[in-house]
């Protein structure tokens, strides 16, 4: 994603009860939840980060990576002290880091816990696929290589940039969230299962927020969050329940560049920059938490 003007300036978390099936918006009263925490700063491997996504084996570890340029490697850091420890590197063997802009922990089609990469970013929309890699979640951290499984795509209705990635811990459904300058993009859905081999068509489910750079699945599977912000906006979760209906805005900590988010456990969300270490923990208000 291009780099914009550097801005940070962390806010208290704001959350914004929705009326059920309603598109997002900022209403005139809203309810004040507690307010982010600093949770950790990346190790210094880290600074383009692009996605992230929270184990569900390893308490404390975060799965993270960076965007387009660098290595194609998953760093699995610990983050339960201020400053994050790095525990393992996952290089994911016969791949290349065109474009990796998004990261999901999440169900495979057996159930077991498993790392997702996206390759879905496309600027110029000029790639005729994308690619998502899947590889099982390790049960030991050790730096090591890793034999994922690819999953190539196309859009049922054209090229989209995207930099949203998020797997349904209940049905295991993978979405693919698109993402476009000034206007609303959508939220696209994967076959069930998808396959590899093959190209699978996106198709689309239903509209995204504005400048949509990450979304993230809640582990009760009863709601999901779209991060919006950058130039178009401040920075802001969308918690949706499974049908899209809206539940709450959360306001996040204002990010010169906000990327990444990803669920700590039902009621806590987890944030952070392409151009800044810090990771933020966001608690989210009780209409934002269905199923905790």
């Amino acid at each position: 994603m291009p780099s914009l003007p550097a801005v940070f300036l962390a806010t208290a978390a704001l959350a914004v009860p929705l009326t059920a099936g309603a598109a997002p918006h900022r209403a005139a009263s809203p309810h004040r939840a507690a307010a982010p925490e600093r949770a950790c700063t990346l190790p210094a491997g880290l600074k383009e980060l692009s996605g992230l996504g929270a184990s569900t084996r390893h308490p404390g570890v975060v799965y993270a990576l960076n965007d387009s340029g660098n290595t194609n490697q998953v760093f699995a850091v610990d983050c339960s002290g201020a400053t994050g420890q790095l525990r393992a590197t996952f290089t994911l063997g016969g791949t290349t880091n065109t474009d990796w802009e998004a990261l999901a922990v999440g169900p495979d089609e057996n159930g077991a816990p498993s790392v997702y990469v996206g390759d879905i970013g496309d600027n110029l929309a000029g790639r005729a696929e994308i690619s998502v890699h899947r590889f099982a979640e390790p049960e030991a951290l050790a730096d090591t290589t890793v034999s994922p499984t690819t999953f190539r795509f196309t859009y049922a209705d054209g090229r989209h940039d995207a930099e949203s990635l998020l797997v349904d811990p209940t049905t295991r459904q993978l979405y693919v969230g698109s993402k476009v300058m000034g206007a609303a993009g959508k939220l696209y859905k994967a076959p069930l299962p998808p396959q590899p081999g093959q190209v699978n068509s996106l198709t689309p489910v239903r509209d995204d927020p504005v400048w949509t750079t990450d979304g993230a699945w809640s582990p009760s599977g009863m709601s999901y969050v779209l991060r919006s912000g950058g130039p178009f906006g401040p920075d802001t979760g969308y918690v949706r329940d499974p049908s899209g209906a809206g539940l709450a805005e959360v306001a996040l900590p204002r990010q010169s560049q906000g990327e990444t988010v990803t669920y700590v456990d039902c009621r806590t969300l987890l944030v952070g920059s392409e151009n800044d270490t810090q990771l933020w923990r966001v608690p989210l208000p009780p209409e934002a938490t269905p199923g905790c």
